[in-house]
């Protein structure tokens, strides 16, 4: 009986220090993080896009897809623009697995997977950029005060992102949420087949 005591013991002490190790290396960061694959370029706004022409149909706005944009030397890397009589909501997919730092005063951020960590450059700066150049083709076609916007958004499932909520990014979850916030009803008076026409003149093909 005595014996059964001291082995049930020995065996919680042991069980117990193996958790305390294993906590304490997790902790520590000594846990590798689990390999994730990236979305291809396809995959990665498939959802969204899907999301973004079933809103477009029931408030007959229009989407641009593809709308990556060159002009004058400038370039923008954009998914899909959907376009309303609120103005222009510009959409960048980012398909990265593993777990994603950042910040949005980084000039660079880093993915980190179980085999490779790898800097890219700050999505959000890209973004601001992105959305100068769309404003740029609706003043070369006389389209002034129209709204534009564009946002960030991490369609990939597996991804961790270590990310301040500050930072303005969203995930899959949070566009669609966003999509149905008040501001995208709204009336500005945009035309919107003039303002898909003043754009696609600088979509690039194949």
């Amino acid at each position: 009986m005595v014996n059964d005591l001291i082995l049930l013991l020995l065996v919680i002490v042991i069980a117990a220090a193996a958790y305390f190790f294993l906590a304490g290396n997790r902790d520590n960061g000594l846990e590798k993080p689990r390999k994730a694959k990236n979305l291809d370029d396809s995959k990665k706004s498939a959802e969204p896009l899907r999301a973004t022409k079933r809103f477009a149909a029931l408030h007959q706005y229009q989407v641009i897809a593809p709308a990556q944009l060159a002009k004058d030397g400038k370039f923008a890397d954009l998914d899909f623009i959907l376009v309303g009589w609120f103005g222009l909501l510009c959409v960048k997919c980012i398909g990265l697995g593993g777990q994603i730092y950042g910040s949005l005063e980084d000039d660079m951020w880093l993915q980190v997977d179980a085999d490779k960590r790898i800097s890219f450059a700050n999505p959000m700066r890209a973004a601001e950029a992105d959305t100068r150049l769309v404003r740029d083709t609706l003043f070369a076609a006389k389209l002034r005060n129209i709204p534009v916007e564009t946002v960030c958004v991490f369609t990939n499932k597996k991804a961790t992102l270590l990310l301040p909520r500050t930072t303005g990014h969203y995930t899959l979850k949070e566009f669609k949420a966003l999509l149905d916030k008040s501001k995208y009803d709204q009336d500005k008076g945009v035309d919107i087949p003039k303002a898909v026409e003043a754009v696609k003149k600088w979509v690039v093909t194949g």
